[in-house]
């Protein structure tokens, strides 16, 4: 499993301490950069919260969803949500994009997709659909929905394919 990348509000460091993280562009709710990892290896990722969010928690940290491309380790769109608090051990999230449903499985804070076939699938259901809602439980068995906006998906993430160099 790749970590989580926390690239989102927080810039990539080199190891000499400056700053490696290039901003590509805001494009509707989805922002898309690039930075240098692992020894200047290009990674590029896009990131987006949600728009609105419902449950019944009394605190909930930041909530991001992220999609990464590591063309050096030969991942590319791998989905991943960073939920805002660890969710209940063995569960899972459900993600629905017009009518298509996404079983990803959870680790802690972090739902991905199970496997390369369905990172595909569901950014290409991403690239079509306008909203996307995400379905998690908490370790405190709370339920939580969050509806994330696809506007500006598809260009997001044709400018960090074309930086990648990912087809």
């Amino acid at each position: 499993m790749i970590a989580l990348l926390s690239t989102a509000p927080v810039p990539a460091q080199s190891a000499e301490g400056g700053n490696t993280e290039k901003d590509l562009g805001v494009f509707g709710a989805w922002h898309a950069q690039s930075f240098q990892e692992k020894k200047g290896k290009k990674t590029c990722v896009m990131w987006s919260k949600p728009i609105k969010s419902r449950g019944k928690y009394r605190k909930r940290g930041q909530i991001y969803m992220y999609v990464t491309h590591r063309p050096w380790a030969k991942k590319t769109n791998v989905v991943s949500v960073l939920a805002g608090y660890n969710y209940k051990k063995d569960s899972e999230a459900r993600a629905l994009v017009g009518g298509a449903k996404f079983i990803l499985f959870t680790d802690k804070d972090v739902a991905w997709a199970r496997n390369a076939t369905q990172d595909k699938a569901l950014v290409g259901a991403m690239r079509r659909g306008a909203t996307m809602t995400l379905d998690g439980l908490s370790g405190r068995s709370t339920r939580t929905t969050d509806v994330y906006s696809l506007t500006g998906f598809s260009k997001a993430h044709d400018v960090i394919n074309r930086i990648c160099k990912v087809k």
